[in-house]
């Protein structure tokens, strides 16, 4: 009977080594990949919480800084991929803010706004901002603006109509008139332009027209928005107003954000 060589027992012994080395190695792969999928999931929970927390926070920040008065909630969605990486560069790239239930000085209105390259510094200045904001008839007719235009208004479909009365030959009728808003001066103005009016619901003869034509109004746009701020388009529907608005950026302190503009 023979006996096996030291050496031949580790070659023998030496393919089960070999394994189990392998074996740690694989075990080890796993457990690191395991690391690195786990740490993917706590960083994406960790960024829904920072961006549902930034976003909260956001809300409960510009709702405080309205006007006294005012009421509603204002929503707050932070885009991109990482709200935390975005928050180390400095700014976030991209933030909608909306409201549906808004009430600022006593007028409802709904609204959204695209804001980009917000600055989390304060005092910076934000990227372009587009907005749009839809007011109610009733609500138009609780501003400041229509005003100057002798009474309530009624909205139509790209018109409105309002009461007004004309001097025509040294005699003061009521009228009933429609008109058409036209935005002027790269949107800081807005005008009036009448196009027919009525007594009683019956037209009135040419005659007037001279009468009418002088109702043209001018409404100042830019005293109602933020300076550097403009209305792209204005939409009038019977079920209310829409206004868009368009700035270059702007900037986010107290005075820069409640600073208007001027018609002068």
């Amino acid at each position: 009977m023979s006996v096996s060589k030291p050496d031949d027992l580790d070659a023998f012994l030496e393919p089960n080594h070999n394994v189990k080395k392998r074996r740690g190695f694989t075990i080890f792969m796993i457990v690191l990949i395991s690391l690195v999928v786990i740490g993917a999931i706590l960083a994406v929970v960790a960024d829904i919480v920072a961006r549902n927390y930034a976003e909260g926070r956001a809300s409960k920040e510009i709702e405080s800084s309205l006007p006294a008065g005012s009421s509603g909630q204002v929503d707050v969605k932070i885009h991109g991929l990482s709200v935390i990486l975005q928050a180390l560069s400095g700014s976030l790239d991209d933030v909608t803010l909306s409201s549906s239930n808004l009430v600022v000085q006593k007028i409802p209105l709904t609204f959204t706004a695209d804001v980009s390259d917000v600055p989390l510094k304060v005092g910076g200045t934000t990227g372009p901002v587009e907005a749009s904001i839809h007011v109610t008839e009733k609500a138009v007719n609780e501003t400041k603006a229509v005003n100057g235009l002798g009474g309530s208004i009624s909205l139509g479909s790209g018109d409105f109509a309002f009461d007004k009365t004309l001097t025509v030959l040294g005699q003061s009728i009521a009228t009933q008139i429609t008109a058409t808003p036209k935005l002027a001066a790269e949107g800081s103005k807005l005008s009036v332009v009448p196009k027919s009016a009525s007594v009683n619901g019956a037209a009135l003869p040419a005659v007037f027209a001279p009468a009418l034509r002088a109702a043209t109004q001018t409404v100042c746009l830019a005293g109602y928005v933020p300076k550097n701020a403009r209305v792209t388009s204005l939409t009038v529907k019977p079920s209310g107003v829409t206004i868009d608005l368009r700035s270059a950026g702007l900037p986010l302190t107290k005075t820069g954000l409640t600073a208007t503009g001027s018609c002068s």
